[in-house]
């Protein structure tokens, strides 16, 4: 099984590819903001970006590039920061927020004239936080108060 631990920061994972934009020992070097990357198309069978994804320009477009890189059936899993919870917006860099709504809509097309599917949602978890462990219906409030949900776990199966 071929796994990429994309945007791996000082993450590095054993027996995986790991990239990042930062250039390290045993890293791949790979700006996600500029496109193609530089991997063969259908290469992996699991990408993993933790933490990522909200800071790059054009999430949609890391996603496709992603699913170009990814073999058919194979698992992307993106985690990150719940929009409505302050470690959303702990680092200076962040430039997007998401909530699970938005992995839904890219999953349907949103609004897409011309439309093939990418993606099917295997799972989404919403991860709450110490608080939200002891709060009732956490995932309806929290999109009332925030602190709740912390992040969330999404595993997008690639269609091709």
């Amino acid at each position: 099984m071929k796994k990429l631990n994309f945007s791996c920061g000082n993450d590095i994972k054993e027996g995986w590819d790991n990239c990042d934009w930062q250039k390290g020992k045993n890293v791949i070097f790979c700006d996600a903001n500029k496109f193609p990357y530089p991997f063969k198309k259908n290469t992996y069978d699991y990408i993993y970006a933790r933490n990522c994804l909200q800071l790059f320009n054009e999430p949609r477009k890391v996603l496709e590039e992603l699913w170009r890189i990814s073999k058919d059936g194979a698992i992307i899993e993106v985690i990150t920061a719940h929009w409505h919870n302050k470690g959303a917006y702990t680092d200076l860099d962040t430039k997007h927020f998401f909530n699970e709504q938005s992995f839904i809509k890219l999953v349907e097309g949103n609004c897409r004239i011309e439309y093939k599917p990418k993606f099917k949602i295997e799972k989404i978890k919403l991860v709450q936080t110490k608080i939200g462990k002891f709060i009732p219906f956490r995932e309806k409030l929290s999109n009332i108060f925030g602190g709740l949900i912390g992040e969330m776990n999404i595993k997008l199966k690639v269609i091709k």
